[in-house]
C-alpha cells in the first residue's frame, strides 16, 4: 500500500510539475512577443480628479483590452476586493501605483503558491504519510511570501525616508528662498536627489502637473506615506496651504525639527545597542572566556583529587 502510493504521488507530482513548467513557458513567450508592452499602454487609466475606487475599477480598461493571464484569473478568484485594496495600499507604500503593479505582485503570488505547491509534491514523495498537509502548507507559504517581503520593503522605504527628508527639506528651503516656487523647487529637489523622497517628490509633481490641487496632491501623499516625518511635513505645508503663511520660514523649521527628530532617534537606537549586545555577550563570549579562566584550575583540580 505504501508503495503504490509513493507511485501515486510520483506520477502526480511529474503531471503536476509539466503543467506549472507549461504555463510558465506560455507566460515567458508572451512577454516576449509584445503581450506585456500591450498591457502597460491598455492599463493607463484616464487621469481623473477622482480618488482611487479599488482595483477593479483602476483596471477595467487594461482588462477590456487585453484578457488577463491564467495565473492572474487564478489570483483574482483567490483574493478579495478587501485584500487587493490592501496590497494596493502597501504597493504604494513603496513607490508603486496603478494597475500594472497591481498585475504583477497578484501574478507573483500565484506563481510562489506553484512553487511551493511542486517542493511540496516533491518533499512528499519521502514523507508520504503527510504529504496533503505538507503541499498545503507550502502552497499557502508561498502564496503570501509576497506580502511578507512587501511588508518588509515598505518598513526599509519608510526608514529610507526619514533619513533622507531632512536633506531634501533644506534643499527645498534653499530653492524656495532663491525665488522659485512651491512646486519648481519640488520638481528640483526630485531631480537633484536619488531615493524615495525624490520619487515622492516626483510623484507629487506629476499629480499636480496632472491637473490635482496642491492640496489634494499633498493629502493623496500623506495617506499612501508610512514615513511620520513625511505626514508632519506634509501636514505643515496643507497648514501652510490654507492660511497663506510664508512658506520659507516652515520650511527651515520643518528641516530643524527633522534634524532634531533624526539626532534622537540615532541617540536611541544607540542606547539600545547595549541591551541587544547582551545576549550574545552572555551565549558566545562568557562561556568562552570562564572556559579559559577557570579550565586550568578545574583541570588542576581534578589533578590534585586524583592524588588524594
Amino acid at each position: 500500500m505504501s508503495s503504490l502510493l509513493s507511485t501515486l504521488l510520483a506520477i502526480f507530482t511529474a503531471v503536476f510539475a509539466a503543467v506549472a513548467v507549461g504555463l510558465l513557458t506560455l507566460l515567458v513567450m508572451r512577454s516576449f512577443t509584445g503581450g506585456a508592452n500591450r498591457a502597460i499602454i491598455a492599463a493607463m487609466p484616464r487621469y481623473t480628479a477622482r480618488d482611487y475606487q479599488g482595483y477593479a475599477a483602476a483596471t477595467k480598461e487594461g482588462q477590456a483590452a487585453e484578457s488577463p493571464s491564467p495565473f492572474l484569473r487564478l489570483a483574482n478568484l483567490l483574493t478579495t476586493a478587501k485584500y487587493r485594496g490592501w496590497m494596493q495600499d502597501k504597493l504604494a507604500e513603496i513607490g508603486l501605483r496603478g494597475p500594472i503593479a497591481m498585475r504583477a505582485q497578484l501574478i507573483k503570488k500565484v506563481t510562489y503558491a506553484v512553487v511551493g505547491a511542486i517542493v511540496g509534491l516533491l518533499l512528499a514523495t519521502r514523507v508520504a504519510e503527510f504529504w496533503l498537509l505538507l503541499v498545503s502548507g507550502l502552497t499557502i507559504a508561498g502564496f503570501f511570501t509576497p506580502d511578507l517581503v512587501l511588508v518588509s520593503e515598505g518598513q526599509k522605504r519608510a526608514d529610507l525616508l526619514e533619513r533622507g527628508l531632512p536633506d531634501a527639506i533644506d534643499l527645498l528651503n534653499l530653492c524656495v528662498e532663491s525665488g522659485l516656487s512651491f512646486e519648481n523647487g519640488i520638481a528640483r529637489v526630485s531631480l537633484s536627489l536619488d531615493g524615495p523622497v525624490a520619487e515622492e517628490f516626483g510623484g507629487l509633481i506629476a499629480d499636480i502637473q496632472l491637473g490635482k490641487s496642491r492640496s489634494e496632491a499633498l493629502s493623496q501623499l500623506a495617506e499612501r506615506t508610512k514615513s511620520k516625518g513625511m505626514k508632519r511635513f506634509l501636514s505643515a505645508i496643507l497648514q501652510v496651504d490654507r492660511l497663506g503663511v510664508p512658506i520659507s520660514g516652515v520650511l527651515a523649521e520643518q528641516a530643524s525639527e527633522m534634524r532634531a527628530v533624526r539626532k534622537d532617534r540615532a541617540r536611541e537606537q544607540g542606547q539600545k545597542v547595549t541591551v541587544k549586545i547582551l545576549m550574545p555577550l552572555m551565549f558566545c563570549f562568557l562561556p568562552a572566556m570562564f572556559l579559559i579562566v577557570l579550565g586550568p584550575a578545574v583541570v588542576q583540580l581534578v589533578k590534585t583529587m586524583s592524588l588524594l
